[in-house]
């Protein structure tokens, strides 16, 4: 399947399209005339893992991710110095 298609063509092939993004975890683009007609498909899991990015990402948890990643100190404190035994 395309990754781009026209309204037109994606109202035929909408089944299609939505068999394809679950399988390939590809998503569609359909083009309308301007960005205001345009959309993307894409599969719920998909678009699922993509929110939880941006989640991560806006409350800073993915830059601590990374920071730990790269830190060879050989120790790493991911508790945020909670005790989670008192807890």
């Amino acid at each position: 399947m395309q990754r781009m298609t026209n309204p037109t063509q994606a109202r035929k092939d909408f089944y299609k399209i939505i068999k394809s993004v679950n399988e390939n975890s590809t998503p569609i683009e359909i083009n309308g005339r301007t960005e205001d007609d345009s959309a993307v498909i894409m599969s719920a899991k998909d678009y699922r893992s993509l929110q939880e990015t941006l989640y991560l990402m806006n409350d800073g948890t993915l830059n601590k991710i990374h920071k730990a990643i790269a830190d060879d100190s050989g120790e790493t404190d991911i508790t945020n110095g909670v005790d989670w035994d008192k807890i």
